[in-house]
């Protein structure tokens, strides 16, 4: 019976849409316990997209009839005298939904925020996905499944089942072989030309999965969206011994079924967590699986070489032969998985030695490639790789030449005793560059460092990042002076030095020129010395999730770095928004540009100054600059090549296979 008092609780409301993006399912068999509480998680959490909601009363007892006709507005509600199975009350809401996306869920299912959102919105960046599964959690907020296994013999099993809910371990976007009908979006086009629910499976299980299966055939997998959660009452529609003889019934229907598919699946080995992930990584389509080591896990919004690394991680993955696991080394750093999350790469959990290690005795066969960026991450776990995966090549990332960086630091009076480690780092540096496989540089100074310590091959990777085009705002529709930094490393970093020398000796002279004018200046967790800095002239944004709307509102950009290493990506992102950047020769260097005049760049603080200013006060400057920059784009589109990443990694794979042993 009914568990809830319905007529002390406000009526569930659902609109009425017209032109519905999803049409969503939910059954509620005979009595129905826990359909309100279903009712009202949807109604609070699905707000950005239009929908409706085909509510299937299978075989209703009349206290869930009468509940219904009390408690819920705008459900367009279909009875059934029978039992029609779940299948078939699938099948007929079917044939009354409007949406172009048929959306299942449970009755005994709690949403969470953006579940519908999101779904959709992964069903629109995998235009070939049939069918898009949702992560399910139990109500003490474990995991019970994130997608679904088949095995060779038909039994399944969940992935992922009593994890911690924010485990990392399947926290990502990935081809499944099913996602449970309890939770999952469907394209109602496909779902009718492959002929919907089979009736085969009446009255309940496998025929989400057989579903599934049918669409896959028909070159449409099903994708999971792990951030898409649901809580779920699991099992509650039917008794224990009846559910096993349903399994049993319909695994064997199944099997007969797909016996031929099946026999390419993995052997049923459920307790063993390696053959589960051996044939999670064969739904993916068996991609050659690439681990790549560095601080942080990578986002564009944090500076410090991470939007170049972004960019490094999305290349790979839509290249379709590599799949990326991304182990982050910096305990304090960034760990915000969205982003990697939707490109689909797995970021593992831990950051020393020994963490990854473990990670490594556990892998059911070793990475194809390893990529490793930043110096003091070669030297802590390359050992490791090496002694565990001999066979496995290693490319070293060059992100900068950290040596150079601590001479100039030195230079500027930071200590006498940076030179001596500045001399030690150049050593390590050497030997990292001797060691690798391969190595991959931002610019032709770097190269031509490592190719003086190896006869392997040395890469270099522009820069420029994907799919930026400069904002369309003009003159008038900015203000402000933006300074884009990372501060990851603390107190004496670059950022830090750049953003002192700026605040002392340039923004005196920028205001008097250009009074009123303010600086703004991203990044969490910024440094105490900086924050002092803080007030009318100087603003602190913190992280800046969305670069482009920031950018689109400013009018000029200053790197003002006096030491540093490598290409400034702040410089070249700027660049690539189209807009006016003034820079030091350090945050200029290294790149390659066809409009040299499109750069500003000052290392005397007045000039400097001079240059801010008029970009910020004359309007002609500023387009006259800004038509430089275009110019400059088309440059970069007339020399467009493709991301160096997905050959790079080609190449050192087959060299590998050719000759596992040599070294």
């Amino acid at each position: 019976m009914v568990t809830e008092r319905p007529e002390a609780l406000p009526r569930v409301r659902f609109a009425e849409v017209a032109e519905p993006v999803a049409s969503v399912v939910v059954i509620g068999f005979r009595r129905a316990p826990f359909l309100l509480g279903c009712l009202r998680a949807l109604e609070r959490s699905a707000r950005e997209v239009p929908y409706e909601l085909l509510l299937v009363l299978n075989q209703p007892d009349r206290e869930l009839v009468d509940v219904v006709e009390r408690q819920v507005t705008g459900a367009r509600v279909l009875r059934t005298r029978v039992n029609v199975g779940f299948g078939g009350a699938v099948n007929l809401a079917a044939t009354e939904a409007r949406g172009e996306f048929l959306v299942l869920l449970n009755d005994d299912t709690e949403v969470a925020d953006e579940w519908l959102e999101r779904l959709v919105e992964t069903a629109r960046r995998h235009p070939e996905a049939g069918a898009v599964g949702s992560t399910m959690l139990f109500p003490d907020g474990s995991l019970q499944e994130a997608a679904s296994v088949i095995w060779a013999d038909g039994s399944t099993v969940t992935v992922g089942r009593g994890l911690p809910g924010d485990s990392r371990r399947y926290d990502y976007e990935r081809k499944v072989d099913f996602g449970s009908g309890g939770a999952l979006l469907i394209r109602k086009a496909l779902f009718d030309e492959t002929g919907g629910m089979d009736p085969a499976f009446f009255p309940a299980y496998y025929e989400d999965t057989d579903l599934c299966l049918r669409m896959a055939a028909a070159g449409h997998p099903t994708w999971y969206q792990p951030r898409a959660r649901v809580l779920h009452h699991e099992s509650m529609s039917t008794t224990s011994p009846f559910r096993s003889f349903l399994f049993a019934r319909n695994r064997a229907t199944f099997q007969s079924k797909w016996g031929e598919l099946l026999a390419q699946r993995e052997t049923a080995a459920p307790w063993d967590q390696t053959a589960i992930d051996r044939a999670v990584w064969k739904a993916m389509g068996s991609p050659l699986r690439v681990l790549l080591i560095d601080d942080q896990v990578a986002d564009a919004s944090i500076g410090s070489g991470y939007p170049r690394m972004a960019d490094t991680l999305r290349s790979i993955q839509e290249s379709g032969r590599y799949h990326v696991s991304l182990f982050a080394s910096l305990v304090d750093g960034a760990r915000d998985t969205t982003f990697a999350c939707s490109l689909g790469v797995a970021v593992l959990d831990g950051f020393t030695p020994d963490d990854l290690r473990r990670h490594l005795e556990e892998l059911a066969e070793p990475y194809a490639a390893v990529v490793v960026s930043r110096p003091h991450n070669y030297e802590r776990f390359a050992p490791a790789i090496r002694e565990l995966h001999p066979a496995t090549p290693i490319i070293y990332d060059a992100e900068a030449l950290f040596h150079v960086r601590i001479e100039r630091q030195a230079a500027l009076g930071y200590g006498a005793h940076l030179y001596t480690e500045a001399e030690a780092m150049r050593r390590v540096e050497t030997e990292i560059v001797r060691d690798a496989d391969l190595v991959v540089t931002v610019s032709e100074d770097e190269a031509a460092f490592a190719r003086e310590h190896t006869d392997r091959p040395v890469h270099v990777h522009s820069p420029l990042l994907h799919d930026i085009e400069p904002g369309r705002n003009g003159y008038a529709e900015r203000a402000d002076v933006v300074f884009v930094a990372g501060w990851a490393w603390g107190v004496h970093t670059p950022n830090v030095d750049a953003l002192l020398w700026f605040a002392r000796d340039v923004l005196p002279e920028v205001l008097a020129r250009a009074p009123g004018s303010r600086l703004l200046v991203t990044g969490s967790h910024a440094p105490e010395p900086v924050l002092r800095l803080a007030g009318p002239s100087i603003v602190f944004t913190g992280r800046v999730p969305d670069l482009e709307a920031f950018y689109g509102n400013a009018r000029v950009v200053i790197v003002p770095m006096r030491y540093g290493a490598g290409v400034k990506n702040k410089t070249v992102e700027a660049l690539q928004f189209g807009f006016p950047t003034v820079s030091t020769s350090v945050g200029a260097e290294g790149i390659d540009l066809a409009v040299a005049d499109c750069l500003l760049v000052d290392d005397d603080a007045k000039s400097f100054a001079v240059k801010v200013a008029s970009l910020l006060a004359e309007r002609g400057a500023w387009e006259r600059q800004r038509a430089l920059i275009l110019a400059q784009h088309e440059a970069w589109r007339a020399a467009a090549r493709p991301s160096v990443w997905p050959g790079v990694l080609d190449e050192v794979v087959a060299s590998r296979r050719e000759a596992p042993a040599a070294r």
